[in-house]
């Protein structure tokens, strides 16, 4: 009672404890030969493909953990109780190999279990231990919708080990009889499993007791009567020469007598062997949600299909998956371990494209150069220059503004009118640069290409446009008219 005493359990339950009892998990796999879902994992290629490929993709993302903010800013927590749980569940395992193991349970049973325990011993002070569903011989029922404890036949135990329902963390789909429970998958595959282990039978007797004849020589009728002696003297010569490692193995015999050689064998496109085993891995793949180019199938496979198939693969075929285990562990675990604090897969590290795609978009969103020329150069192993190099350089068009510029934002319509009004006090003979900053405008370099020199500021009509040097100068005019 070793392993029952390290989880702190009894091993009988309390009399009158619960009313009834509830299913711990559902497998009908009525007419596949007495054949258990372990045994079928084992046995059928097409559903452990199927199978590991979910496990293997959801056990590969790293689970973090992170402490709840009121405006949605979470940071990230790297040491704590829930982060040490999650980095070493128990003594014996790693994250992966615990997440591979929850994956591959849930896609075989829909249904799997987390004993999670004190243990002093452990840096979280915490254990998780996954439990095989075949282990679970019993789970009694507490009303309809809950679940009082479990019951647990543990292998080299003699005695039921009674999990309380609160230390047990149960992870399950659907099933129309039963909401606490899953069901499993493999039912749905019993006709298509059937046929593949039928298949299987067929091939395999053909080869153990068909004939290993692929061809044979006939004579015709009225060909001369052979003597026995000269029946075998032909039999060994042709062995000898056309067969294992005979001088003429592998070319074309030379007959007599008007004999035929015919050709016997089986053939696999007859029987439609191929087309068969991409019927059954597709449809293997369809019930598991997986999009079949994903597993093998590469009929209408191209670069660009198999891109937006990869995207798909943790929003559409492992999204609903991720949620749930999320759920779980952010419901009934991490308020026991740390309160305050949840977990959540790094799907953003597989969603994310190519180093092209991510650079454009990276500076699409920013709007201007987002990496120095050090850190450019530190991505092709190159050393750092220093200086200018480990400076973010911003084109001028791109700028932002600093200071008093930073409050200078003008309309189209705004910008019209200072121009005009600059232009005004220059040809009334203002200094153009003191013409501009009285407006407000930044003086610009001429280059020369309008060359024009105004002796006196002169109106079209002979009148100097007093009203607008003074309302530009504050100093008044005086009026007259100027000779042509």
């Amino acid at each position: 009672m070793g392993i029952a005493s390290f989880f702190g359990f009894g091993t009988k339950a309390q009399a009158g404890a619960s009313a009834g009892s509830a299913p711990a998990v559902v497998v009908n796999l009525d007419g596949l030969r007495g054949q258990s879902v372990e045994k079928l994992w084992r046995d059928q290629p097409n559903l452990r493909t199927v199978v590991n490929f979910l496990a293997r993709n959801v056990a590969q993302l790293g689970l973090h953990s992170f402490e709840a903010s009121p405006d949605g800013n979470h940071s990230r927590v790297r040491d704590g109780a829930l982060a040490a749980l999650i980095a070493k569940p128990n003594p014996q395992q790693t994250t992966y190999e615990m997440l591979h193991d929850l994956v591959a349970t849930l896609a075989l049973y829909d249904t799997a279990y987390w004993v999670v325990t004190e243990d002093s011993k452990s840096d979280s002070g915490w254990t998780i231990r996954p439990i095989p569903p075949t282990w679970v011989t019993e789970a009694k029922a507490d009303g309809p919708f809950a679940i009082a404890h479990y019951e647990l036949a543990l292998p080299e135990i003699t005695e039921t080990v009674i999990v309380p329902a609160e230390d047990m963390l149960v992870f399950h789909g659907w099933a129309p009889t039963d909401s606490r429970i899953g069901e499993s998958p493999v039912s749905a595959l019993k006709a298509v499993l059937r046929e593949q282990i039928s298949a299987q039978q067929y091939r395999q007797q053909r080869w153990d007791n068909g004939g290993r004849v692929d061809a044979y020589m006939t004579r015709p009728v009225g060909a001369p009567a052979w003597s026995p002696e000269a029946k075998s003297k032909f039999a060994k010569q042709y062995r000898d020469s056309y067969s294992g490692d005979g001088r003429n193995a592998g070319g074309t015999p030379l007959l007599e007598d008007g004999m035929e050689l015919k050709k016997l064998g089986f053939s696999s496109k007859e029987d439609e062997y191929v087309d068969a085993a991409k019927l059954a891995l597709t449809t293997v793949a369809s019930v598991y949600h997986v999009n079949p180019v994903m597993v093998g199938i590469l009929d209408n496979a191209n670069y660009s299909n198999v891109k937006e198939f990869s995207r798909m693969l943790y929003s559409d075929t492992l999204g609903p998956t991720l949620r749930m285990i999320q759920d779980r562990i952010n419901t009934f675990l991490a308020p026991r371990i740390a309160p305050g604090q949840f977990v959540e897969f790094n799907v953003k590290e597989k969603m994310r494209g190519s180093f092209e795609e991510e650079a454009a978009s990276l500076q699409t969103a920013v709007g201007r150069p987002w990496m120095t020329a050090d850190e450019a150069r530190g991505t092709q192993n190159m050393p750092a220059l220093g200086g200018d190099a480990e400076k973010l350089i911003t084109p001028l068009n791109l700028a932002v503004p600093e200071g008093d510029q930073a409050e200078k934002v003008y309309t189209a319509s705004d910008l019209k009118l200072l121009i005009d009004a600059a232009s005004a006090l220059i040809r009334s003979g203002f200094d153009p640069q003191g013409a501009l900053a009285l407006v407000g405008l930044d003086p610009v370099k001429h280059l020369g290409l309008l060359p024009v020199t105004v002796q006196k500021p002169v109106e079209p009509d002979g009148v100097v446009d007093e009203s607008i040097t003074e309302d530009l100068t504050g100093e008044p005019t005086d009026t007259e008219e100027v000779q042509p």
